[in-house]
């Protein structure tokens, strides 16, 4: 027995220290060595990133292969990117004596046109466009700008700072639809800031809700909001809310380091880049509040600044010296609805359990940018429930459904975008 025992023991520590050594992300091949702060993929094939020394990449294969773009600015780290299409984007910056300036491009970043901000005091670091003609900037005084005629003219909006006394820098703009949009920032060592617009950005609501700065927003459907950040010392924090920011609980992850970008690989399963420490902070519970995050070490503890999922095993981060690596979908053995490869239209999910009583998961893909309904029809096609997604980018995304009210019977639950409607069959069973 002793002796048995023995083995037991080598054998868990051999396979904590294969737990521990195992590649998650295996490093791809880079045109640059610039950092590479800023991602965004507008649908399931194309996307952007950004960074130091005016650098601009853009993919058109799903990260496959990454490809310079010059957009004439050679000095600036550029700040953020927005776009609306595979066509049309945004990207903001400040030049050498601290003026904000906007690049513009309409066919797909192979020009980019230069319009420097017209308050050449406003120091802007994040920027959000609707449509080709609505969009929003901040930055370092707070202050949001709004403009309905494509950055020909910008209009100051209004901040109500009753709860939250100051103009804190913002470093975060999401609009979810047209009327609703949410921005996050603060100031290190004093606050973390959420904020909410309900009219299109005309006025802004403000909520201080933690102690270090957010950094960037995700909003998940069914009214709940993630924001991460941090701070250089105390390391790295989440908040979410499930009611549209009205209430939030905030907690730290225990990882050391500043959360600058996080992504969900499935609906249970979300990543966040700690930048400066090398580190990625991974929850396995949606980040419920008071559950565990593992912090685990990037390749080389290279400092990683952005990371993004097209799919549940394709995803991509971004850092330092212009590195550029995929997650490896053969280590976390994470069951899910999707296979290996990146839809090239939206899909839905079969719902998970099914039958079920009283509750399932509806897990959805968006390949196109939409706004979302997910609704629920009975056998005779009455609909008797329908929820509003919100604006969703490309993404994995998911709904629970709650059937406690309902007797057991075969429904149909349909998912509607812009251009698709894809409906599926599900049981109650009671």
């Amino acid at each position: 027995m002793p002796g048995k025992k023995f083995i037991y023991i080598l054998f868990l520590i051999f396979s904590s220290n294969l737990a521990v050594s195992q590649v998650y992300w295996i490093e791809q091949p880079s045109p640059t060595q610039k950092k590479l702060t800023k991602s965004l993929f507008v649908d399931s094939l194309y996307g952007w990133v950004i960074g130091d020394s005016g650098i601009v990449l853009k993919t058109t294969n799903a990260g496959s292969n990454w490809i310079p773009q010059p957009c004439g600015v050679y000095s600036s780290e550029l700040k953020d990117l927005t776009f609306i299409s595979r066509n049309t984007g945004w990207i903001i910056s400040i030049d050498s004596i601290y003026k904000s300036f906007i690049l513009h491009t309409t066919n797909s970043g192979v020009n980019w046109v230069k319009t420097y901000f017209p308050d050449t005091t406003s120091i802007l670091s994040t920027i959000f466009f609707i449509d080709q003609f609505t969009g929003y900037v901040s930055g370092f005084n707070g202050r949001i700008y709004k403009t309905t005629n494509n950055g020909v003219n910008w209009n100051d909006c209004y901040i109500d700072t009753t709860s939250c006394l100051y103009l804190f820098p913002k470093n975060d703009i999401l609009f979810i639809n047209s009327q609703t949009g949410y921005a996050c920032g603060g100031v290190l060592d004093l606050q973390g800031i959420f904020y909410k617009t309900t009219n299109s950005g005309g006025s802004w609501v403000s909520m201080c809700i933690a102690a270090e700065p957010m950094n960037e927003i995700l909003y998940l459907g069914g009214g709940k909001i993630a924001l991460m950040g941090g701070d250089f010392d105390l390391g790295s924090i989440y908040g979410i809310s499930t009611n549209f920011g009205e209430n939030w609980s905030y907690e730290p992850t225990t990882c050391i380091g500043n959360a600058t970008s996080f992504a969900f690989r499935t609906p249970g399963e979300v990543w966040a880049a700690l930048s400066f420490s090398g580190k990625f902070a991974v929850n396995l519970d949606s980040m419920r509040p008071g559950s565990r995050w593992q912090c685990i070490s990037t390749p080389n503890d290279i400092a990683l600044y952005s990371v993004k999922f097209l799919s549940s095993s394709l995803g991509y981060a971004f850092g330092a010296f212009g590195k550029i690596y995929k997650y490896n979908a053969g280590i976390i053995g994470i069951q899910n609805n999707q296979n290996n490869i990146v839809p090239n239209r939206s899909e839905l999910y079969q719902n998970y359990p099914n039958p079920f009583n009283p509750e399932t998961l509806i897990e959805y893909y968006i390949s196109i940018p939409s706004e979302i309904y997910i609704k629920i029809y009975d056998v005779t096609g009455k609909e008797i429930r329908s929820y509003f997604e919100g604006f969703r980018s490309s993404g994995i995304f998911s709904l629970s459904f709650n059937a406690v009210d309902l007797p057991s019977a075969v429904y149909y639950y349909r998912l509607v975008t812009d251009t698709e409607i894809i409906t599926k069959k599900m049981v109650v069973i009671k």
